[in-house]
């Protein structure tokens, strides 16, 4: 048996082109022949179900390197989904825990990521500091990475992405979370803050196009803010604080202007106006107490679906 420390890279796939998947493979194999040429390594490809196109690509690259394993899955699981069950059955001795077919977290950076990990991290985390897309939808990311930091009950960097390299004591942390959809870039905080930074620019896609839409996004969006704190509901209930004490302070101006300034308004005005603000804060703050009881129900009560795996490749 080998000595070499074992690294487990993990890649979602769907319907991807034959040639983004060959590059894909051999960069990471190069990678091994070359820089990191002291470690093992597995490249697990999780396939979401793709058309026969790409399912036979996977398995003429499986076929010519075993080191590419590839769980095609029964159904569409989503990437997430599929990631963690690729996580679940990796062997290394740190993971990769998301390496995209399209490259645009740079292959170059994992030689870096593994130094940082082997100089006696628990785990290192690519940072997005710049990104090759439109101005819209950079800043868009931009403000959702702010909420995350600053709503997190941990010490998560801006700009964290998935591309992070985690020790086997971490992950085998994730592996007994009764939970197959956690948030993956913010899972390796929940165990440690002994964590290093690898900054980057995430490079605009050059083979194929995106399988994510803006419903995916909007979800991963929720399901992080959610997962890290239970803040946007606390925000919530300090709106609805704040709508009822401007409720109650304008109700008690508006008493106290007609009766002794006797203002020319409309009779019945203000009693609308303030029982609607009032009505509003008291809706707020139900939800935010609802909101809270929904959050403290998920975090103890997690829906454990197992991915369906239809076939393993080199496993």
């Amino acid at each position: 048996m080998s000595s070499l420390k074992k690294i487990s890279i993990i890649t979602p796939c769907y319907n991807e082109d034959k040639i983004g998947l060959v590059e894909c493979c051999n960069k990471i194999s190069r990678l091994f022949s070359n820089e990191l040429k002291d470690y093992q390594y597995e490249h697990i490809i999780c396939d979401n179900n793709s058309n026969e196109k790409t399912i036979s690509a996977l398995r003429e690259i499986s076929s010519k390197n075993q080191n590419v394993k590839v769980i095609i899955n029964a159904k569409n699981y989503g990437a997430p989904r599929s990631v963690f069950n690729g996580i679940k059955n990796s062997t290394g001795d740190a993971v990769l825990l998301f390496f995209p077919v399209d490259m645009q977290d740079p292959p170059e950076k994992i030689p870096e990521l593994v130094e940082k990990w082997e100089s006696g991290f628990d785990f290192v985390v690519g940072c997005r500091s710049k990104r090759e897309e439109f101005f819209i939808m950079k800043s868009i990311r931009k403000l959702f990475y702010f909420a995350l930091k600053k709503f997190a009950k941990n010490n998560i960097p801006l700009n964290v992405s998935d591309f992070q390299l985690v020790d086997r004591k971490i992950v085998n942390k994730f592996i007994e979370l009764k939970d197959n959809l956690p948030f993956i870039r913010t899972l390796a905080f929940e165990y440690s803050e002994n964590f290093d930074i690898v900054n980057y620019t995430w490079k605009k896609r050059v083979y194929g196009k995106s399988k994510e839409n803006l419903k995916n996004y909007i979800d991963a969006a929720m399901h992080g803010l959610v997962s890290v704190s239970d803040a946007p509901f606390r925000l919530i209930i300090i709106a609805g604080f704040i709508v009822s004490a401007f409720s109650l302070s304008y109700g008690i101006y508006s008493l106290i202007s007609n009766l002794i300034f006797k203002q020319d308004l409309v009779q019945g005005i203000p009693t609308i106006l303030i029982s609607v603000l009032i009505f509003s804060g008291i809706q707020l703050l139900v939800l935010g107490f609802i909101g809270e009881y929904v959050t403290s129900l998920h975090n103890k009560i997690k829906k454990d679906i197992e991915v369906n795996e239809k076939e393993k490749i080199n496993f």
